[in-house]
């Protein structure tokens, strides 16, 4: 296992893979299968890795009692664990130590290595504020109930800017892949955090499976030719060329893979045995890129996320939904960008429209958001299939 620099505030060099435990093996569709997730956790573990996240929410509570009994027969030495505050779950005073001590309990531990608070984004430092969580979690640290404090984030880079300039954290989470880099975080994201020695953990690295399963014809032909400048011959799996990609950045400490079963996991340990940096060369970078844009021109709609159409008087998340329908385009896959828009609330979805035509006139590019909002609505709220539709 290779073992990486994190952070000169933080005594830790983590593995370059950490374990996520937010897509772990079911019996069924809602019971997580504790006896396989200690099965596949430990093996981790025992081949180097050092680093175990959950949160709150996760499998619906089911995810943290997995890692208390991942922990017992002596695990618990061996590695740092880390959980989250979900900052949406806040309604008032007392809910930060309700919710504490509820996961303390059920991780059975009496302290918490890193402590992150859940998905911040642009209203977050709202409730940070409201409900004084910065104050909190210092008084948390030093009573010895959390070890380092950080955060998770989901939005734009001027939000993550803002945040990251309101506390001294020590390390923080953010999603970056492939493709995602230029949709949400740019590079210069890392550079600012390095700056202020803030750890960084980068998490979703194959965006939830969608860059690593069904992979279209032309995106695997590009991949072929990764894996022939790998020196691969025959079968190759694009998930190590996908991490490979991150470790590759300096700025980076180390990812986490939510690992769902016993074959993923040897895969991911074996293929994080060479996760170093600068480990590409110039050659692979521009495959690497031709692949980004491969995927980036797989769109249906020609949306750039400039919402104009913002004020819409009935506060469709527009760009939000178009970005959804052209999610199942660019990685063939209709279940994940589904199950995404179900974030949406109820009341700013696609069938809410009423075609009253305000956004029309403001789109830059020329969309007829109406009618394409009846088409999302087809997919996402009549459980049309994308091809019945979108012919």
């Amino acid at each position: 296992m290779i073992y990486r620099e994190f952070s000169k505030k933080i005594d830790f060099k983590p593995s370059a893979l950490g374990f996520g435990l937010m897509r772990l093996p079911l019996k069924d569709d809602k019971t997580v299968d504790i006896e396989e997730s200690v099965k596949i956790a430990r093996y981790a573990i025992d081949n180097g890795v050092n680093y175990l996240d959950t949160a709150y929410m996760y499998h619906g509570g089911q995810s943290e009692i997995a890692l208390c009994e991942i922990l017992k027969d002596g695990y618990r030495d061996k590695v740092k664990i880390a959980d989250k505050m979900p900052m949406w779950q806040l309604k008032e005073d007392g809910d930060l130590d309700k919710i504490f001590f509820e996961q303390l309990e059920k991780l059975k531990v009496e302290k918490i290595d890193f402590y992150l608070l859940h998905a911040l984004h642009r209203k977050s430092l709202e409730t940070i504020n409201k409900f004084k969580v910065v104050d909190w979690f210092e008084k948390k640290k030093n009573e010895g109930l959390i070890g380092h404090i950080g955060f998770s984030f989901h939005d734009t880079f001027p939000i993550w800017k803002k945040i990251i300039d309101h506390y001294d954290w020590d390390f923080c989470m953010l999603q970056f892949n492939l493709v995602d880099i230029k949709q949400q975080l740019r590079k210069s994201a890392l550079d600012y955090a390095r700056k202020k020695d803030i750890g960084i953990i980068v998490m979703e690295p194959l965006r939830g499976g969608q860059l690593s399963l069904s992979i279209p014809d032309e995106i695997m032909d590009l991949w072929s030719k990764v894996a022939i400048s790998y020196g691969i011959v025959g079968k190759f799996n694009p998930v190590q060329f996908l991490l490979d990609w991150i470790w590759n950045y300096k700025e980076i400490g180390f990812l986490i893979s939510g690992m769902s079963n016993f074959q993923q996991v040897k895969e991911n340990v074996e293929f994080a045995k060479s996760a170093t940096v600068n480990k590409l060369t110039t050659k692979q970078l521009k495959l690497f890129n031709e692949i980004q844009k491969a995927y980036l021109q797989r769109i249906v709609i020609n949306c750039t996320k400039c919402d104009y159409c913002k004020d819409c008087p009935q506060k469709i998340a527009i760009s939000d939904i178009f970005s959804k329908l052209n999610e199942i385009k660019r990685y063939e896959n209709q279940s994940s960008p589904a199950f995404g828009y179900n974030f949406i609330a109820e009341d700013r979805r696609a069938n809410k429209c009423t075609d009253c035509k305000v956004c029309v006139p403001l789109c830059p590019q020329k969309l007829d958001i109406p009618n394409l909002l009846k088409k999302c609505s087809m997919v996402f709220d009549e459980k049309k299939m994308f091809n019945e539709v979108f012919v």
